[in-house]
């Protein structure tokens, strides 16, 4: 459905994306791991033909997304970041992604809505960073687009909201499935959720694979490790594992 091929990205004279060839060929809920600066934000936007690429391509069933309308409208890149009208109803904005995407459910967004306890007719200036997250949220799950990013996308919300936001997600992904890209540092509470995990550092992946396979792998004494436990051991140097008493679990 979606690839990449030998994918390059360079920011401020450094790389931020390096050789990154990856496919997505049937729904999932992929986490995108990685520690600040590792290039996660920077993919998922080539992914959804935000930027364009230094070199190398992304493909969304066989065209280029870059270069192609179609493809970027299968595509929902949601984040906190995303632009929505200030001072206008969220309704406006919804309106906008209404148009832009041929999927979207403006029933669903309404009910998210009421879950999250937004009025449609409050304003994004008028909500706080939990809120809006909460919005942002809204609009990539209504999307249902074959191919979402969620990236970060629930940064601010409370503990509440969060889980009202898993819950909304795993339960839309089983009525509706379509490849889930899911970026997060709370690596913990997402990867029950996770049918793949990909670990990104400095720009590549580093590793990729069933979040299970991989938890046992660098479990230890029979224990599965956690997520955060792997991407420790996959990015902490040996000086600093050692500092901590040994390898992370």
């Amino acid at each position: 459905m979606i690839r990449t091929e030998k994918l390059s990205f360079t920011y401020r004279k450094k790389p931020a994306i390096s050789q990154v060839t990856l496919e997505f060929t049937s729904p999932s809920i992929t986490g995108m791991l990685g520690r600040n600066g590792s290039g996660k934000s920077t993919l998922g936007m080539l992914l959804a033909g935000l930027l364009k690429p230094d070199s190398g391509e992304v493909y969304y069933r066989g065209e280029r997304v870059f270069e192609s309308a179609a493809a970027m409208a299968a595509i929902a890149y949601v984040s906190e970041a995303t632009v929505a009208f200030p001072d206008s109803p969220l309704t406006t904005t919804m309106h906008v992604w209404e148009q832009a995407r041929e999927t979207w459910d403006g029933e669903y967004a309404h009910e998210l809505l009421e879950l999250f306890e937004l009025s449609p007719k409050a304003s994004p200036l008028q909500l706080s960073r939990g809120q809006l997250a909460a919005f942002h949220a809204t609009l990539g799950l209504a999307a249902r687009t074959p191919v979402t990013i969620l990236d970060e996308v629930h940064l601010g919300m409370d503990a509440v909201y969060r889980e009202i936001f898993y819950r909304c997600l795993l339960a839309d992904y089983t009525a509706h499935p379509r490849t889930i890209i899911l970026s997060s540092h709370l690596i913990e509470e997402i990867q029950n959720l996770l049918d793949r995990a990909i670990f990104l550092d400095h720009g590549t992946v580093i590793a990729d694979g069933d979040p299970d396979e991989l938890r046992a792998k660098y479990g230890q004494n029979g224990k599965l490790a956690s997520l955060t436990e792997v991407l420790m051991a996959l990015t902490l140097s040996d000086s600093q594992k050692q500092s901590m008493g040994g390898d992370p679990q």
